[in-house]
């Protein structure tokens, strides 16, 4: 044995010259047997449901329950009990069928010793013990396997989620990439028509004057040079704007800030709408280029929309930059549209720059407008 404890011993047995002659083989091991005795079935079981016992010694034959039955009975209700059938002559059959359902060892009462019942009982003890531990060993390891398998299938949701994710991400890369060609295809026909239609024409007119002045008489001379000084300082300022409106010098001379105070100025002598700026840790810090840029143009193409649709004389603009971030509002108080069908619809591929230029960044830009109440862009760029 494994410790020194007497192992607990329940005699269920009806015949008193049964009980007693187990009773007196096992008293020469009083130390290591302690026995109780009871005469059914249901007594057994209120014992083995009141009391820790080792070993059950089983008569087949009890006034309240008979044959196999007996032995099924006190089975599922002490699984994790030893029990040894005591059979009596002719029973045999019914020990072996025991024996395969479960007990441990069996038992004729007329054939019974002391070193005979002694031994079976520890064997079966220690058998029951063992089972007992295999059992938990296998209970443990089916927990740990259902654990293990819980987590598994968790990590498996996740990765799950993220090769989707991935999915989402290269189809969002690719949406963009594809938008990134149309807008500069766009920005190449633009100019290509600003070129052909404005300085194209200028020059043309400019040609015809210089060729004009060969054959000219000499007093009128001075007026077609004059002419064509006009055409030149005219095709210069085109040629000025052109610039400009691809890429202020002043974003990057002189930064963030002042590019927005001069086109400001630069928009309300073109459209007569004046822009109010406020602003907080953007005055004496530069930010880096991406950033920069992807302001400059969101307010931009925001004040151009609003020249173009929203019918107001005065636009807000705010710009809060922390350690973490730049928060960007533009205002107005205008005629205001249905942003969810406009963006449906294609009608502004304005917007929808202006969202992919703060998504390229990691951002987020949210436009808040209601017919008739005027819009508000929210934009949040992350400094890092």
């Amino acid at each position: 044995m494994q410790d020194n404890r007497p192992i607990k011993v329940l005699l269920v047995e009806d015949d008193s010259a049964s009980a007693e002659i187990v009773n007196a083989l096992l008293d020469q091991d009083s130390g290591i047997f302690e026995v109780e005795w009871v005469m059914s079935l249901k007594d057994g079981l209120s014992k083995l449901a009141a009391n820790f016992f080792d070993l059950v010694l089983l008569d087949f034959g009890l006034p309240d329950s008979d044959g196999l039955d007996t032995f099924l009975r006190l089975q599922k209700h002490s699984p994790a009990v030893a029990i040894i059938p005591l059979t009596a002559t002719g029973d045999e059959s019914l020990a072996l069928k025991a024996i395969q359902l479960g007990a441990q060892d069996y038992l004729f009462k007329g054939a019974i010793s002391r070193q005979l019942l002694t031994k079976a009982m520890r064997y079966a003890v220690e058998r029951k013990r063992g089972e007992e531990a295999l059992r938990r060993a296998h209970d443990e390891l089916e927990r740990r396997v259902m654990e293990r398998t819980a987590e598994l299938s968790a990590t498996n949701s996740q990765l799950k989620e993220q090769i989707a994710e991935r999915r989402r991400a290269e189809e969002e890369l690719r949406r963009l990439s594809h938008r990134l060609v149309e807008v500069q295809e766009s920005e190449r026909r633009n100019i290509a028509r600003e070129l052909h239609d404005e300085i194209g024409q200028l020059l043309t007119g400019l040609k015809l004057v210089i060729e004009m002045v060969s054959r000219l008489p000499a007093e009128e001379l001075v007026e077609h040079c004059h002419k064509a000084q006009v055409l030149v300082n005219e095709l210069m300022g085109h040629v000025r704007d052109l610039s400009l409106d691809l890429r202020p010098a002043m974003l990057d001379d002189l930064g963030l800030l002042h590019a927005l105070l001069w086109h400001f100025e630069r928009y309300k002598s073109q459209t007569g709408v004046t822009v109010t700026l406020t602003h907080t840790g953007i005055e004496n810090q530069r930010l880096t280029p991406e950033i920069e840029t992807a302001v400059y143009r969101i307010v931009q193409e925001a004040l151009t929309n609003a020249a173009r649709h929203a019918g107001v004389t005065k636009i807000r603009v705010n710009a809060y930059a922390d350690a973490e971030s730049l928060n960007l509002q533009i205002a107005d108080d205008g005629k205001g549209f249905d942003v969810q069908a406009s963006l449906a619809a294609g009608q502004s591929s304005g917007l929808a720059g202006m969202r992919e230029r703060a998504q390229l960044l990691g951002g987020l830009l949210m436009i808040d407008s209601v017919v008739g109440k005027g819009t508000v862009i929210n934009a949040t760029l992350p400094l890092e």
